[in-house]
């Protein structure tokens, strides 16, 4: 895999990721010093963890996305309103997972799903 496709498969796994968590993601304010306002959301799906920061009060509107699966970061990515501008990446089968979980009714919006509210 080449530069090119390794980034665009990137953005295409940052894309599912990030729909996932504008649909299901609880989102909130955080107060970071010396950061500023940050929004941010979280969400967690079986194996899956995904969390998406933004800068609010930045021009540059600075987001990092990050996902989880199993406990190990497999994707982080940090884009700007110019582009990616930092990615890490470690392919293997959570992508598919990924790609699942975009296509699951209950993840698409379409269906409530049931609340696990049992400590873990």
């Amino acid at each position: 895999m080449n530069a090119i496709e390794r980034t665009e498969r990137i953005k295409a796994l940052v894309k599912i990721a990030v729909a996932i968590l504008r649909r299901n993601g609880d989102g909130g304010y955080l107060d970071l010093p010396g950061a500023g306002r940050v929004r941010s959301y979280e969400f967690r799906f079986n194996e899956m963890a995904l969390s998406l920061r933004r800068l609010v009060d930045d021009d540059a509107r600075e987001t990092t996305l990050t996902v989880k699966f199993d406990g190990e970061r497999v994707l982080a990515a940090t884009w700007t309103v110019d582009g990616i501008t930092k990615r890490s990446f470690k392919p293997g089968g959570w992508e598919e997972v990924l790609r699942r979980y975009g296509r699951l009714p209950v993840l698409r919006g379409t269906q409530r799903a049931r609340v696990d509210d049992r400590p873990r």
